[in-house]
């Protein structure tokens, strides 16, 4: 295991904070593999299925778009969901198939 990979806690308050979000919320799912992952994908649809990688800085964690960009960083995962959840645009709009 290596500073950057995710340990088990992590991994399980993923896996609570993102079974806590509502229904109807814009993460609508993660995935890892293995025991010890150096990325989470956290997944989302808006008219289409969009994954963004996550993954460990030395302050904390940081959210990716597919191109590498980061799109939002803290120093917890709770406070990443609240940075995530306050990015313009990435709402559930209606219509937007779960």
């Amino acid at each position: 295991m290596t500073a950057t990979s995710f340990t088990r806690e992590e991994i399980e308050t993923i896996d609570r904070l993102w079974r806590a979000v509502g229904e109807n919320h814009v993460w609508t799912g993660w995935a890892a593999a293995g025991d010890a992952p150096e990325e989470v994908l956290i997944y989302r649809t808006r008219a289409h299925w969009r994954r963004f990688p996550l993954r460990k800085t030395g302050k904390g964690y940081a959210l990716h778009i597919e191109t590498g960009r980061k799109v939002a960083e803290a120093e917890t995962l709770d406070a990443l969901l609240k940075r995530v959840e306050s990015i313009p645009g990435l709402r559930v709009v209606a219509g937007d198939a779960r």
